[in-house]
């Protein structure tokens, strides 16, 4: 059996994924442009991906370091021991990517876990995607809809790729200026979901321990960030 996965989120869309003494982060954001009283995800990932180039997205500057390796929208599959990534393109808007573009979802699979970030997925993808991105353990969804998906498609899209556990990012939250909607709007659609609130901004994930009913883990926005 493999060890657990440690999983951080930095606020808005950001995540990091740690395991055996690496961490690859996801979307991180500078902080102060997203609102008053946030601030950038602790520098020197080992790794960083980034979903598209929109500022509260592709800080990179704000984390890396001489040693952190940096990948910008990239699309198909590379190694970055110990996390196996593939990217994937999906459309930021309803319309096919015809009104903002496209975005990448990262597959990450590492230790015995299968994690997938939707980015700023804005519309259904492709069969060949959905196929793609089917049987994650966990998906980081965005939840404040207006650039991205609405919740109730979310929470569609989380059932239909059969996933055990959706954990929200990218909503509103005190501080933030930008106009997405509040966490509620989305735990209003899921009356057929488990919802476990977490103290923290941090967990650790193992296969052996995911929930067998889908579930909505809602992290705790970090402290360090506001």
């Amino acid at each position: 059996m493999k060890k657990a996965v440690e999983v951080r989120w930095w606020g808005h869309a950001c995540i990091e994924i740690v395991y055996a003494g690496k961490r690859l982060m996801i979307d991180p954001h500078d902080g102060g442009s997203l609102g008053v009283g946030w601030n950038p995800p602790p520098s020197g990932p080992d790794f960083v991906l980034v979903t598209h180039e929109h500022y509260d997205h592709n800080a990179v500057e704000k984390v890396a370091t001489s040693n952190t390796k940096v990948y910008r929208e990239h699309v198909g599959k590379i190694s970055l021991p110990p996390f196996e990534v593939e990217g994937v393109k999906v459309p930021h808007d309803e319309w096919g990517g015809k009104l903002r573009g496209e975005v990448v979802a990262y597959i990450v699979r590492v230790g015995d876990l299968h994690f997938v970030h939707l980015g700023d997925i804005g519309g259904r993808p492709s069969e060949e995607t959905i196929e793609k991105l089917h049987g994650a353990h966990v998906v980081f969804a965005p939840a404040g809809g207006v650039y991205t998906l609405h919740p109730k498609q979310v929470l569609e899209l989380a059932r239909e790729i059969d996933a055990n556990v959706l954990i929200p990012i990218h909503y509103w939250l005190p501080g933030i200026q930008l106009p997405l909607e509040p966490l509620d709007t989305l735990l209003r659609y899921a009356k057929k979901w488990r919802v476990v609130h977490h103290e923290s901004n941090t967990i650790m994930l193992s296969l052996d321990e995911l929930p067998a009913q889908p579930t909505i883990l809602v992290l705790k926005p970090p402290t360090s960030s506001r």
